[in-house]
């Protein structure tokens, strides 16, 4: 944050919330692929989740 290649925020939030997206990613798989669909329920779901967290996370 400090180095401007992160949104400024609170730490520990910030931290909080990778844990909670990973941990997500780690736990709901099937339910992912149910909502994702054919389409965007296979493995490239890993790059879509990447990307949009990146730019969640980095701006």
């Amino acid at each position: 944050m400090r180095a401007g290649k992160l949104k400024p925020s609170d730490p520990y939030h910030f931290i909080f919330a990778i844990w909670a997206t990973t941990q997500h990613y780690a736990d709901f798989d099937v339910q992912e692929r149910a909502v994702l669909g054919d389409r965007r329920g296979g493995e490239g779901r890993f790059e879509d989740a990447a990307r949009f967290l990146e730019g969640l996370c980095l701006g």
